[in-house]
């Protein structure tokens, strides 16, 4: 028994960091570290219909401010428009290369919404935004960082009818943004698994060695 539990505990020590080497591999954006980001409109797995149009609200600030040139998002969706490429099927098999060829991009950022709800727990809600984030070199089709974050809110009132009350009232009235940026910065800024500060950044290449397993 205590040979079993031993090879057990040595199997659990391990995952993990099988697991660390695998998900915070930075080899590829080292290689093609960009300087100029295209943020496609984000594609949409909730029920929230509006959830795009508020989530791509969010998205140019933290990542300007790390560094990044960031192509004006409204303008981005209105050329892909223009360009027949409005719609979530044809977005996603998008040749790559075409976003390189008009926009001049050395990256293309895919955003997916895995969430954007507010579910009830008794007397009280929470407000949920799950987002993908995956980060594609135009040259070489690499991926060069892949995550995926969830922020949430919890909120209710005193009382059981007062918390019922409460809590159908925050739902209608929730304003998603202040948590669609919350999960951009948390995605960001995460030790080890976070987005590398950019070209127009004072850290540029400088915190290389925090993001290396």
């Amino acid at each position: 028994m205590k040979f079993q539990w031993t090879i057990l505990s040595a199997v659990i020590f391990l995952l993990p960091g099988c697991a660390t080497q695998s998900e915070h591999h930075y080899s590829k954006f080292f290689e093609n570290h960009p300087r100029s980001v295209l943020v496609i409109p984000p594609f949409n797995e909730s029920t929230a219909v509006d959830a795009p149009i508020l989530f791509n609200t969010t998205v140019s600030m933290p990542f300007g401010e790390k560094g990044y040139y960031v192509f004006p998002v409204f303008l981005t969706k209105d050329i892909l428009i223009d360009m027949g490429l409005s719609d979530e099927g044809v977005l996603k098999e998008a040749p790559i290369q075409r976003f390189k060829d008009v926009f001049g991009a050395d990256a293309v950022l895919y955003i997916t919404i895995k969430q954007w709800v507010t579910t009830y727990l008794g007397i009280s809600s929470s407000v949920t935004v799950e987002a993908k984030y995956k980060l594609v070199d135009t040259n070489t089709e690499d991926v060069l960082w892949e995550r995926t974050e969830l922020v949430a809110q919890q909120s209710g009132g005193s009382g059981l009818l007062g918390s019922t009350i409460s809590a159908a009232l925050n739902a209608m009235l929730t304003d998603y943004r202040p948590l669609a940026r919350q999960t951009n910065l948390q995605v960001l800024s995460k030790p080890n698994a976070g987005l590398p500060a950019g070209p127009y950044h004072q850290n540029y290449k400088k915190d290389y060695s925090n993001f290396t397993p």
